[in-house]
This record gives C-alpha cells, structure tokens and sequence, in this order.
C-alpha cells in the first residue's frame, strides 16, 4: 500500500503563499513554489486550489478573515488604543523590507484593477480594515484620548495616509525605517485631535526626522532624516 500524501492545513499555506508573494510578486511565483514552502508535492497543491488564480484569491480572503484578530492582538500588546493604532504601523516594516517587496505587493494590489473577483475582495479589505480602524478610534475618543471627531472620517484619512506615506517613504525616505516615517506622519494627523491631557507625540523619536517649525528650513535636512539608519537590504 503506498503512503498517504502528505497534507497541511489551508491557513499554513495560505501564510506560505503570503510570503512567496512578498518576495516574488504574483507574476513570478507559482504553484511549485509554494508547494515546496510546505512540502507538498505541487500536485496535491493544484487538487486542493485548483489554479494559481484561486490560490491568490484564497490569500486575498484570508488578509481579510484574520483582520480583526491581527487588530486585537495589537490591541492586547498596547497600552492604549491610540497606540494600538501606531503598532498597526509595524506590520509596514514587514512589508517594506526593501522597494522591491512593496513592489511586489503593489502588484498583487494591482490585480483588484484588472479583475472582477479580486476587486469584490479588496473591497471586502478595505471595508474589514476600516471597520477595525475605526473601532479602535472610538475606543480612543471613549477613553478620552480623543476629542469629539467624526472617527469614521478619521479612519478612512488614517488608512489612506498610513498607503500614502508607505509610498513616499519608497521614494525619499529610506534612510529612515519605515515604521517609523510612517509613525510620525500618523503623529502628525493625529495631533490636533488628541487631548491635551492625552500626552505627547504618539512616536516621539520619529519626529527627530523633522525640521522643527522655526528653524527657517522648508524640509528636513538629510542628517535630521537619518532616524535608526541601518543598510539597505540585499533585493529578494
């Protein structure tokens, strides 16, 4: 009797997939790939996904299922929820270890343009993402971290800056971590809305990467910039 196969579960290789994806974008990463990142033979991967295709929309469903426990696990590890809200922020040096991987996730991102189905998911995304966002900001607003402000439309400027300033970080910024750019525009978006009593900069080492405001500079030096400066990382 020959041996049974060997098998994994969905969400091993979902997570398998994930970082392929990360590495080598949706164009060059194929179904042999990910087999091999879990022992599998790529016969038994193409039984159980059917298609390359389907196994990035099962990547795209499965961002979206594990939304909310990803935002309350920030939750638990924060002292508050205006902080959980920056820790959200380090995912982003997950995903912006060198411009190529957020190529590469840009790509996958692109598909949602081209096709009806991973559209129908990044919509599902961005809803899950908003929805878990903005639970966080009321709870801020509750806790008195905030004062009274519309946290639907807050999300949506959080979530469209934290996109934003990921991008502009590929271009100028990487010098710096991108955690922590990112952190100090949220800083300052976020500034007018805190509570005096709240506390200060909500990533107050990052904002040493800003000229101050009477400094008589339009921008930030190239030394200020250089926040936790470390080299740049070899291309997956």
């Amino acid at each position: 009797m020959s041996p049974r196969p060997k098998t994994a579960p969905d969400a091993v290789i979902l997570e398998a997939a994930a970082r392929l994806l990360s590495r080598l974008g949706p164009t060059r990463m194929r179904l042999e790939d990910v087999a091999r990142e879990v022992g599998l033979a790529p016969a038994t991967l193409l039984l159980r996904f059917k298609s390359k295709r389907h196994l990035l929309l099962a990547v795209a469903e499965h961002g979206i299922t594990g939304m909310a426990d990803y935002f309350r696990e920030r939750r638990q590890r924060s002292r508050s929820a205006l902080h959980a809200v920056t820790d959200v922020c380090d995912s982003l040096r997950e995903l912006a270890e060198a411009p190529q991987q957020l190529a590469n996730l840009l790509a996958f991102i692109q598909l949602s343009l081209e096709d009806p189905e991973f559209s129908a998911a990044s919509e599902r995304h961005d809803a899950a993402l908003a929805h878990e966002m903005r639970r966080l900001l009321d709870e801020a607003r509750g806790r008195g971290e905030l004062i009274e402000v519309s946290t639907k439309a807050l999300s949506r400027a959080v979530i469209a800056m934290m996109r934003g300033s990921l991008l502009t970080w590929s271009a100028i910024g990487q010098d710096t971590r991108p955690d922590a750019w990112v952190k100090a525009d949220l800083d300052t978006l976020i500034a007018p809305y805190r509570r005096a009593e709240a506390g200060g900069d909500l990533s107050a080492p990052a904002r040493a990467r800003r000229a101050p405001a009477d400094s008589g500079t339009d921008a930030p030096s190239r030394k200020a910039s250089r926040v936790g400066r470390r080299p740049r990382p070899p291309r997956p």
